[in-house]
């Protein structure tokens, strides 16, 4: 029997300098416990790093974890703890796997953000 890879579980493992490697995965109990707005309000706090952007990601750990690592261990912990680069993209992997599976996104989905069209100016219309 071929084993699952952590991917097709929707596991995203956050490995730390100490050696600890942290499941993340997002679930529709951890979802519904907060709800999509704040859910996408942490990650735009953490992404932007607003004023309680570590907060947010200590928020967004302690939900994705499943309660293993709370918040207040990740804001306690020296910053090198939890490498925020690092952090941000197992952060941002276990959200599009739970969102669109371990593929990602298709390609007929388009782009995230289309290209708005634009009135055609006197330019292009002279040299398209």
């Amino acid at each position: 029997m071929t084993e699952v890879s952590d991917d097709r579980l929707g596991i995203v493992r956050l490995h730390l300098p100490d050696g600890r490697s942290i499941p993340l995965q997002l679930t529709y109990a951890a979802l519904d416990a907060h709800g999509y707005e704040w859910v996408m309000d942490r990650f735009k706090d953490l992404q932007k790093g607003r004023s309680g952007s570590s907060k947010a990601a200590g928020d967004l750990i302690e939900l994705l974890s499943n309660g293993a690592v709370s918040s207040s261990e990740v804001l306690s912990a020296p910053a090198a703890s939890y490498p925020l680069n690092a952090t941000l993209k197992a952060l941002w992997r276990a959200w599009e796997i739970g969102q669109y599976g371990p593929d990602g996104r298709s390609a007929e989905e388009g782009p995230a953000n289309p290209r708005k069209s634009r009135r055609p100016t006197l330019w292009a219309r002279l040299f398209p």
